[in-house]
């Protein structure tokens, strides 16, 4: 056989193997997708989930990530799982860590309460903080909490050193046993004011049972009053714009009473009339015969 045909025969049984590794993958996706839903699932982040990790139901693997991808500032995940599963309202999806390396799965706590979800719909996932984030979020407390209780050492450092602590806590030790004292002596005068803010209310309570109509009509009594003060305001108001209106027409000589306040000439007759008409009055009282005639019969 000559080369040429040895690799014709090479390239036929490789493009052979090819087509029927081709074959037996599409089938093996058909049958698995006749026996699969896909579900989408949104998160804020995958922590490093990649496609074809397992999907874990109630412990349980049942399925697996198809495909990811962003969807905004969210990550959107489509999960494979097998027909049997229903997801519902009250179920949860979450990105889970698992063993001490902190491996990432999709942990679904499914529950047959609540409305099933639709194929189509976008589930909200919830991404679960693994032992390597919590413990590097414990690394940043405790920086805090060291940096805290080195300024701490610091303080006390320079009270003691000058003596001001020594001194805090005696006066602190000497006001906590003068208001003991205190409470010690005057525990009868408070005793006796409970019982007399007691004795109060007791008479208050005494006052007021049996009498809620009394009360009740005495607060509409109340209530009305307060809707005729109301009413009286109004009016008053009224009468305030009425009053402003008048003295602006008087001010301004409108109307008689205006002209009668800011016509000089008529104010100066009107003096004149009356200084005559007095002068008149004391002429007559003085001469009456003057201006009467009696005639007796």
């Amino acid at each position: 056989m000559s080369r040429g045909s040895e690799i014709r025969v090479g390239l036929t049984v490789l493009v052979a193997i090819a087509v029927l590794i081709a074959g037996v993958v599409w089938l093996k996706d058909v049958s698995l997708s006749q026996n699969k839903k896909v579900w989408k699932v949104t998160f804020p982040q995958t922590g490093g989930l990649t496609a074809s990790d397992e999907v874990l139901v109630n412990g349980i693997r049942k399925g697996q990530v198809k495909d990811m991808k962003l969807d905004g500032d969210h990550v959107l995940i489509e999960l494979e799982l097998e027909d049997g599963i229903q997801l519902t309202h009250d179920s949860r999806v979450a990105i889970r860590s698992v063993g001490l390396m902190g491996e990432r799965i999709i942990a679904v706590d499914l529950r047959l309460t609540g409305g099933p979800y639709r194929q189509d719909e976008v589930i909200s996932g919830v991404y679960e903080l693994g032992l390597s984030e919590v413990m590097a979020q414990l690394g940043g407390t405790v920086d805090a909490v060291s940096s805290i209780s080195s300024q701490l050492e610091q303080v006390a450092n320079m009270l003691a050193k000058d003596g001001k602590l020594e001194v805090t806590v005696k006066n602190f030790s000497r006001t906590s046993e003068e208001l003991r004292l205190a409470v010690s002596e005057n525990r009868a005068l408070l005793r006796e004011t409970l019982d007399n803010v007691a004795a109060a209310s007791r008479t208050t309570r005494a006052l007021t049972t049996g009498r809620e109509s009394q009360l009740g009509k005495t607060l509409d009594h109340f209530a009305s009053a307060a809707e005729k003060m109301d009413v009286l305001t109004g009016r008053l108001d009224s009468l305030r714009a009425v009053l402003q209106v008048t003295a602006g027409r008087v001010e301004q000589g409108k109307g008689t009473v205006g002209k009668l306040v800011n016509d000089d000439e008529l104010y100066k007759r009107l003096n004149e009339s009356v200084t005559a008409l007095r002068d008149l009055i004391a002429d007559v009282k003085k001469n009456p015969k003057k201006y009467f005639k009696f005639s007796v019969l």
